[in-house]
């Protein structure tokens, strides 16, 4: 069964990264949003039942337009995406960003800490 990533990025060669460190797993649709308001369009559509529901965001919390915290609330309020699986991704200390603390995300990634291959195989674990 084909499982959907989103990933909400902004940074073009990191996005690259991903995409060719994802590539070879197999069944996995990746989408891709560098702007927060494509993420909340993605979101929105899975509320509304417009379009099918996600098996992992992948959430960069610096985006040009918008606060992925923002994005990570709306997640969660939802009854339809609140179980959705979702990874932050930030180049900051999880103690250094507070808001965490009350919206949880299932994972926080620091993005100088890890390596493609780690990034896959934390992947690979969430999508068992």
């Amino acid at each position: 069964m084909k499982k959907t990533i989103l990933l909400v990025e902004d940074d073009v060669a990191l996005v690259d990264v991903y995409k060719i460190a994802i590539r070879d797993l197999k069944n996995i649709d990746l989408e891709v949003a560098s702007l927060g308001k494509k993420a909340m369009e993605r979101i929105k559509g899975i509320e509304d039942g417009t379009i099918e529901k996600l098996d992992l965001v992948l959430l960069d919390l610096s985006l040009p337009d918008m606060n992925g915290i923002d994005i990570l609330k709306e997640i969660r309020s939802n009854d339809k995406t609140k179980d959705i699986p979702v990874f932050v991704l930030s180049n900051y200390e999880i103690n250094q960003i507070p808001e965490l603390e009350q919206i949880k995300p299932d994972k926080f990634i620091q993005k100088t800490s890890i390596n493609p291959t780690q990034f896959v195989e934390i992947i690979k674990e969430q999508l068992k």
